[in-house]
């Protein structure tokens, strides 16, 4: 007898009733946990980082169009929040950015500017900062407002080439130094030619391993400064209507009540 299939139209019907029926078996249990959401999402085969994204973008109400990543050279993360930036606003980004990619040292030694506490460009409605470590890792942030909207780019540049270049470059190097230093020791250029391929062999992925994982730090690192910089330039939402009529309502008794109370607080002396 063949499996039965179902459309999609009756997937997403079962799912929500499903979900429906695990709330109410949950009795008073508010809501549901990222796990039973996780499940519920492996259930219509959506892997569960699609998920976790979903509720960072939802915590910290960035764009959907929010993206990171690596390229060969480069890890980036960019963010797309509402408002206008504003210098205040700026002033915060910038001693942020400080905080996080510069140090007093670099100024010790006489290091200003990009080598220094960064430097700041403004053209029209863009805004950027720019630093370069002593590294040679560059960081450069970009706001752009245009439209209500603030585009932010968040860049830093890591490397000369991929990982996987760079592994098997630095690796080449290091074997090439091993190998001379063998040869010469044991007079031999067979010495020289076997330490050299065992080193790279042994040093290429040992180098591009590391690498993936330095540059997977940065990047977290990375997305942990934009979303604090997402915080400090996101305009606050405005009260919906009503909230608003009632603020202005309590602040309109409170000027009302204040009169009265100091009339009392006189009549009260005034009896003493």
């Amino acid at each position: 007898m063949a499996e039965r299939t179902f459309t999609e139209e009756q997937i997403q019907s079962l799912l929500r009733r499903a979900t429906e029926l695990h709330i109410q078996d949950q009795g008073d249990k508010p809501g549901l946990t990222l796990t039973d959401l996780e499940h519920i999402a492996a259930d219509a085969g959506i892997p569960p980082h699609y998920l976790r994204a979903a509720v960072h973008e939802a915590d910290h109400r960035v764009s959907p169009r929010a993206t990171e990543g690596h390229t060969k050279t480069h890890v980036f993360a960019e963010r797309i929040v509402d408002g206008e930036l504003d210098d205040e606003e700026w002033e915060q980004v910038v001693h942020r950015l400080r905080k996080a990619y510069t140090n007093d040292m670099a100024e010790a030694y006489g290091m200003t500017g990009i080598y220094g506490r960064g430097i700041t460009e403004t053209l029209g409605k863009t805004r950027e900062w720019r630093h370069t470590s002593s590294l040679g890792v560059v960081t450069t942030v970009t706001i752009r407002s245009a439209g209500g909207k603030q585009h932010i780019n968040f860049q830093r540049r890591v490397g000369l080439g991929s990982p996987r270049a760079e592994g098997w470059g630095y690796g080449g190097l290091l074997a090439l130094l091993a190998g001379a230093v063998s040869g010469g020791v044991m007079s031999s250029v067979l010495a020289l030619f076997m330490v050299f391929f065992a080193v790279l062999f042994v040093a290429a992925p040992g180098i591009e391993y590391l690498d993936r994982r330095w540059r997977d730090r940065i990047l977290r690192e990375m997305n942990e400064v934009a979303d604090d910089i997402c915080e400090m330039v996101r305009d606050p939402e405005p009260l919906p209507e009503a909230a608003a009529v009632e603020a202005a309502g309590v602040l309109d008794l409170e000027s009302e009540a204040a009169p009265v109370t100091e009339s009392s607080a006189s009549r009260t002396r005034t009896r003493a």
